[in-house]
């Protein structure tokens, strides 16, 4: 399993787990909340969990959308982004407004499910640190990229 996980990229790895771990806390949240509120707790998981789906879809989409970017000049690139992000938020815009008009459940519960993609990033350091020891492996010492000669700044070097 380990070597498996290790072929993934991971980057996309991290933030997939990130959003995995936001959504667990959660549904636990959730089912606390519903001893103190009317809530219908199948209603509620649905809603959260149709919405980590959402923004794993949308994880997925930012990432190949970005490796498609990182193959073009400077203004495809901007482009590519630009329709990414536009298309993703109109994803975003249609499973709430549907998840509304269709009753299918709580729309702030699936709100928070698609934020999740905000809270995997956030999360991903710590992610990152875990998957390093899973792994055995560590990062390397932060290195300069150039050394700055005395009472030179960096602009004068080319």
């Amino acid at each position: 399993m380990t070597e498996r996980l290790k072929k993934c990229d991971r980057a996309i790895l991290e933030l997939l787990t990130g959003i995995l771990v936001f959504l667990i806390f959660c549904q636990l949240a959730g089912i606390l909340a519903g001893l103190f509120f009317p809530l219908k707790e199948e209603l509620f998981a649905m809603s959260l969990w149709s919405g980590g789906l959402m923004a794993g879809i949308l994880a997925l989409h930012m990432w190949r959308s970005l490796q498609k970017a990182f193959l073009c000049d400077e203004k495809t690139a901007a482009k590519i982004v630009a329709g990414g992000y536009l298309f993703r938020y109109f994803l975003t815009a249609v499973y709430l407004v549907g998840l509304f008009y269709l009753k299918a459940g709580y729309v702030l519960a699936g709100f928070l499910g698609v934020m999740a993609l905000k809270a995997g990033a956030y999360l991903q350091p710590a992610v990152h640190k875990c998957y390093n020891r899973l792994f055995g492996e560590s990062d390397p010492a932060a290195q300069p990229l150039m050394e700055e000669k005395a009472g030179e700044g960096p602009e004068t070097f080319r």
